[in-house]
């Protein structure tokens, strides 16, 4: 298959509380699933843990861009490695999305026909999230 027909997709999660028994099925799914994980440095280290090793992991506050621009910056990583065709995890270790910057993201990506899905963080909001579909 040619690199141009490959269709990735990102996936927005926050660490939640950053315990990984407290995370929801669906966080730990994505997570070791991964082939890109953009992460804040206040993300636990046990839930990097779920991420394969194969994964390319990179904390997004060592990319070295001043403020304004870090946001553009990871939004331009996120909608490249789902264009290359990669599963992509933007885990922001605020707690739960949304916040402001997820919806930047989330915009950013939906401007860029990037496909991309928020995920709840932990198993309690996932539930809460659920009921509230119906």
């Amino acid at each position: 298959m040619q690199t141009s027909m490959m269709k990735g997709k990102v996936y927005l999660m926050g660490a939640g509380s950053g315990v990984p028994d407290l995370l929801s099925s669906a966080a730990v799914r994505v997570l070791r699933a991964a082939e890109v994980v953009l992460h804040d440095d206040q993300v636990s280290p046990e839930i990097l843990e779920l991420v394969p090793a194969s994964a390319q992991v990179r904390s997004v506050h060592k990319l070295g861009a001043q403020a304004g621009g870090l946001q553009e910056k990871i939004n331009s990583l996120l909608i490249s490695a789902a264009h290359d065709g990669h599963h992509v995890v933007r885990l922001r270790g605020n707690g739960q999305l949304p916040s402001a910057r997820s919806d930047e993201e989330a915009q950013a990506l939906a401007q860029a026909g990037v496909d991309f899905e928020v995920i709840p963080a932990d198993a309690v909001m996932g539930a809460a999230a659920g009921a509230n579909s119906r």
